[in-house]
């Protein structure tokens, strides 16, 4: 039985050499899984701390923007008023000038009717007269332009021109 129990040691021993290869075999395959796994991390570690410098410079940049926003803001508002405020104040100097320019020409208006009525203190039908010279010339000048139509036109079916320069 010696020989036997030989046998059976001798293979149990084959498979305990098989198991112990094969768990040696597990431990390399999970160190470096171990490895890879450790390295990976140390890759998310990095892409972490560059996610926060990126979020840190973009928290920077929406800050400034919204400073510059509002002070773009104030700025504006602050135009607004001061164009409002020229407005008015533009609007006032008009209405004083056509104030004073109305005044003015009413005074003119008064000083001319006071000197006419000085000058010529008896003539009602000054401007009768001198309405009705201005009528008269206006007919003459009108009826000068008929004339010089009526000569275009005959001189037109004539041809006297066309008949000089032949």
């Amino acid at each position: 039985m010696n020989n036997n129990e030989d046998q059976v040691s001798s293979q149990e021993l084959n498979e305990v050499k098989l198991k112990l290869g094969l768990l040696e075999k597990d431990v390399q395959m999970t160190g470096n899984l171990l490895v890879k796994v450790s390295e990976s991390i140390e890759k998310i570690q990095e892409m972490n701390l560059n996610l926060i410098k990126m979020l840190s410079i973009h928290e920077q940049r929406h800050s400034q923007h919204e400073k510059v926003e509002s002070e773009l803001k104030e700025d504006i508002k602050e135009l607004h008023s001061r164009i409002s405020t020229q407005n008015k104040q533009l609007n006032d100097r008009i209405d004083l000038l056509e104030h004073h320019v109305t005044t003015r020409l009413d005074a003119l208006r008064v000083d001319l009717l006071q000197h006419k009525k000085q000058e010529f203190p008896d003539d009602k039908h000054n401007n009768n007269s001198l309405i009705s010279k201005i009528e008269n010339l206006n007919e003459w000048r009108w009826m000068v332009i008929g004339g010089i139509i009526l000569a275009a036109w005959f001189i037109g079916e004539l041809d006297i021109l066309g008949k000089l320069f032949k």
